[in-house]
């Protein structure tokens, strides 16, 4: 049972803004992403959670992760997360409406992870941006298996330092709240 633990950790912003990106670029049918989003678009984490444990084959270690700007007053979205069990760390945006500070948390707590748990596992980052390419290889030098669950844009430096990379594409509307019923093949 234990390789088939997951430390799961979660950048929603980078997520949700890509996701939101594809969803506008398949409703347009362009035949590539462009700068518009579809701000309909929300993702279903507790859908997303059976995902990444492959329909309950696999078990999450911990509480995973989520990572992300705070949310306004009134947002219930966050609440739901919480409420889908996980453990969410919120960030203000900058001056300038920037987030800041995500991606160093995240990356220092999946460090963290690894001197922390006794025996290898793995980690699972859900980002696609090769800031995180340091702690995919920090942990696999500590014996840690490393997936990464993206959308097929992730930078490709990310998706090679993986131990696998795993492409959501397919999922994109079986992920949207409300949407999809059926897993796709």
């Amino acid at each position: 049972m234990a390789e088939r633990e997951l430390h799961l950790f979660v950048d929603n912003s980078n997520v949700l803004i890509e996701a939101r990106r594809l969803a506008e670029m398949k409703r347009k049918g362009r035949p590539r992403l462009g700068a518009f989003v579809d701000h309909s678009y929300e993702l279903d984490w507790g859908k997303f959670l059976y995902v990444v444990k492959e329909t309950d084959t696999r078990a999450l270690a911990e509480v995973p992760f989520l990572y992300g700007s705070r949310p306004p007053p009134n947002d219930s979205v966050w609440q739901r997360i919480r409420d889908d069990g996980f453990d969410v760390k919120v960030f203000d945006r900058n001056i300038r409406n920037k987030e800041k500070g995500v991606d160093m948390e995240m990356g220092m707590d999946i460090v963290e992870r690894l001197h922390t748990v006794q025996s290898p596992r793995t980690i699972v980052i859900v980002a696609g941006d090769a800031d995180y390419v340091p702690a995919v290889s920090r942990a696999q030098s500590k014996g840690w298996k490393v997936e990464v669950w993206f959308w097929n844009n992730a930078a490709e430096q990310l998706k090679s330092a993986a131990t696998r990379f795993c492409l959501m594409d397919k999922y994109l509307e079986y992920l949207r709240l409300g949407g999809g019923i059926a897993l796709p093949p």
